[in-house]
């Protein structure tokens, strides 16, 4: 167990790096499936599953790989400022992302919605900010 908690992020007392690194896994995983197959993200958008194809997906793919290694590199570097905002700047995006869709285009349900804002860790991020970040 000690060789696995090596690789863990550092905690500084609290949790958050590790369940960044959590979410960052998620979220590869997510990433690459975009590149396999469309019928998990057809699931996301089940208003309008038709919608989903193969670009759309990659491209949903490299987005969703992009934003996992900027949380991921945040696990790690929890009390850089720049890294910090970065990071919170990303579950922004993501956030408007999903309630655009989910409220404007509706082609995401409320299943789609639900897990984004539940692993999205914005308010958590806003209220431990004067504790994780270091200027």
């Amino acid at each position: 167990m000690d060789k696995l908690a090596q690789y863990l992020p550092p905690t500084s007392g609290g949790n958050l790096p590790n369940w960044m690194l959590f979410v960052s896994g998620l979220a590869i995983f997510n990433g690459v499936q975009n590149y396999l197959t469309t019928r998990l993200t057809a699931q996301v958008y089940a208003r309008r599953p038709t919608w989903v194809n193969p670009l759309q997906a990659r491209l949903f793919g490299v987005w969703t790989l992009m934003s996992a290694f900027v949380r991921l590199y945040a696990a790690y570097h929890i009390h850089s400022k720049p890294i910090y905002d970065l990071t919170l700047i990303s579950y922004v995006l993501a956030l408007g992302h999903f309630a655009s869709e989910a409220l404007v285009f509706r082609t995401v349900g409320l299943k789609g919605v639900f897990f984004p804002f539940v692993v999205a860790s914005l308010y958590w991020m806003i209220t431990q900010y004067d504790f994780y970040v270091r200027l």
